[in-house]
C-alpha cells in the first residue's frame, strides 16, 4: 500500500513537469502529442528517433533530429531537421524541411492547468510533393492534469508558400491535436493523440515512454492515418536532458 502511494506522488509530480521527449515541432510534449509544459531555464534536450513511414506509393525512413532549450522558465525554442536516408516513393533528397519554433508559457494555474502560445518557421529544404514547403505559422497548447492523467489539446493556423513563397499561391491550413498522457508506474508513460488539418490530414497514434534516468528517455509508438497517403508510421528513439546550457 505505501509503495502504491510513493508511485502515485512520483506519477502525480512528474505529470506536473515538463515531459521528457520532444514532441512536433521541436517543443516539450511527445511524438504526435505537443504539451503546454516549458523546459526550465538552461535546460537542453536533444532526441533522435528512427520512423519507418508505409505509404500507398512505397516506403520512407525518417531519423528527425529535435532540440529543445529553455531560455527562461516561460520560454523554449526548438528545431527539427528531418534526415531522410530512404525515400522510395519520391527518390528525393536526404534532408527534409527544417522547423525553426518558439513557445511562450502565457499562464499557469494552480493543479497542472496551463496555457503556451507558440510560433513556427518551417523553411523549404525538403522535396515537393513529399515535403509541404514553407510555412508560418502561431498557434497555442493547452494542457490539464486530473490526478496522474495529463489532458492536452493544440491549434495552429499556418501560411503554407510551398517549395517557393515568392512565386507560388499561398494557403491557409489549421492543424488541431488532442489526446492525454499519463503514468502506469514511476518511469512508465502511456500516451496517446488524434490530430489533423483542414487539408484532410488526420492521424491517430499511440506510444509508451520508459525514463531510464533523471536524464535519459526512450520511447516508442504507431501512428495510423486515417486517409489513403499514410497508411501507418512506426518510430523508436530517444531523448537527452541536459542542464547548465
Amino acid at each position: 500500500m505505501r509503495k502504491s502511494i510513493v508511485i502515485l506522488t512520483v506519477a502525480t509530480v512528474a505529470a506536473f513537469s515538463a515531459s521528457w521527449s520532444i514532441g512536433p515541432s521541436g517543443f516539450s510534449g511527445w511524438p504526435g502529442l505537443p504539451s503546454s509544459d516549458i523546459l526550465e531555464t538552461g535546460l537542453l534536450r536533444a532526441g533522435m528517433s528512427i520512423e519507418y513511414v508505409d505509404t500507398d506509393n512505397g516506403s520512407i525512413i525518417r531519423l528527425p533530429l529535435k532540440g529543445c532549450w529553455g531560455i527562461s522558465d516561460d520560454f523554449e525554442v526548438g528545431a527539427v531537421v528531418p534526415v531522410i536516408p530512404v525515400d522510395s516513393p519520391y527518390d528525393g533528397s536526404v534532408i527534409g524541411d527544417i522547423t525553426l519554433s518558439g513557445g511562450w508559457l502565457y499562464e499557469k494555474a494552480r493543479g497542472g492547468t496551463a496555457l503556451k502560445f507558440t510560433g513556427r518557421l518551417t523553411l523549404p529544404t525538403g522535396e515537393e510533393y513529399r515535403d509541404r514547403g514553407s510555412e508560418i505559422a502561431v498557434g497555442g497548447v493547452s494542457s490539464t492534469t486530473f490526478l496522474d492523467f495529463r489532458l492536452s489539446m493544440s491549434a495552429e493556423y499556418a501560411l503554407n508558400g510551398g517549395r517557393n513563397p515568392f512565386d507560388d499561391t499561398i494557403t491557409d491550413v489549421m492543424y488541431f491535436n488532442a489526446g492525454g498522457s499519463s503514468f502506469i508506474t514511476s518511469d512508465v508513460l502511456l500516451y496517446t493523440g488524434l490530430n489533423g488539418s483542414t487539408s484532410s490530414v488526420f492521424k491517430a497514434g499511440a506510444g509508451v515512454e520508459y525514463l531510464l534516468d533523471e536524464n535519459l528517455a526512450l520511447n516508442g509508438g504507431l501512428n495510423i492515418g486515417l486517409n489513403d497517403f499514410e497508411n501507418f508510421e512506426l518510430y523508436a528513439g530517444a531523448s537527452w536532458t541536459g542542464s547548465g546550457f
